[in-house]
């Protein structure tokens, strides 16, 4: 009996540190998933167009109806795909009278390098910075994010003060949905990209609406009431209902 509690108390120990070995170096494979099809189709959104910075795609982008019209820069989430956010987003660029830039990241839609949180700060910047050399300043530009997306916009919005901010279905970090969905691990300490939206949104001087459905199971719906209590300016729109692929369809519109 000994032997045996001896065995238990060495493998148990062991065991624990290994999954919390491999859930550390798999953490990234597990938050960024591009998806298996590879690169959208630029056909399906003909009216787009496709814009590039050497290798890099950054997005597809359709200019703004008129002179004064806003922009929305949209940050898709962690499987987003650029097919997918057009048909999303496209009775939007009619009712809102928009111009719309669809943003995407390193190691999607083909891209080079592999993502990061600081690689997709660099993409979002390069986007920012693609518009305003096309003579969009900031303060036109509604910064839209969804899911991961929103730890993307979040950061742009608190580095340029912009008309606005748009998280759907947003965390309050990394972290905290580590250790909601691994609460036997150390999984706060094993997290490297951290995306804090909660400790940064508060610097945010843009306004901002938080997005999310009341039956998302994904992101729950208190993550954006964390946020909202961290930015008391924000406003928070709960959609009853909804998950957290389907928030702007129950809603019906993205309320700009």
């Amino acid at each position: 009996m000994s032997l045996i509690i001896v065995w238990f108390s060495l493998t148990l120990p062991l065991s624990y540190l290994v999954v919390a070995f491999g859930l550390a170096l798999a953490q990234r494979r597990l938050l960024y998933r591009p998806p298996p099809e590879g690169v959208s189709d630029p056909t399906l959104a003909p009216e787009m167009a496709t814009i590039r910075q050497g290798p890099t795609l950054l997005g597809w982008w359709q200019s703004p109806p008129d002179p004064i019209s806003p922009i929305l820069v949209f940050f898709h989430g962690n499987r987003g795909t650029l097919n997918r956010i057009a048909t999303k987003t496209a009775p939007w660029r009619e009712e809102f009278h928009l111009g719309l830039f669809l943003a995407t990241y390193r190691g999607y839609e083909g891209n080079p390098g592999n993502p990061s949180e600081a690689g997709l700060y660099d993409d979002g910047r390069a986007v920012l910075d693609w518009l305003t050399h096309q003579g969009f300043s900031a303060e036109r530009l509604i910064l839209y994010g969804e899911s991961l997306g929103t730890g993307v916009a979040t950061q742009l919005a608190i580095e340029r003060h912009c008309l606005g901010v748009v998280l759907e279905a947003p965390f309050s970090s990394i972290p905290d949905i580590a250790m909601e969905r691994y609460p036997w691990a150390p999984s706060r300490w094993l997290v490297r990209d951290t995306y804090d939206n909660r400790a940064k949104i508060g610097d945010i001087t843009s306004p901002i609406l938080l997005l999310h459905g009341d039956a998302d199971r994904t992101i729950p719906l208190a993550h954006s009431q964390r946020l909202a209590a961290a930015a008391p300016s924000a406003q928070l729109a709960v959609v009853p209902q909804a998950t957290h692929r389907n928030v702007s369809m129950i809603s019906g519109q993205v309320p700009l």
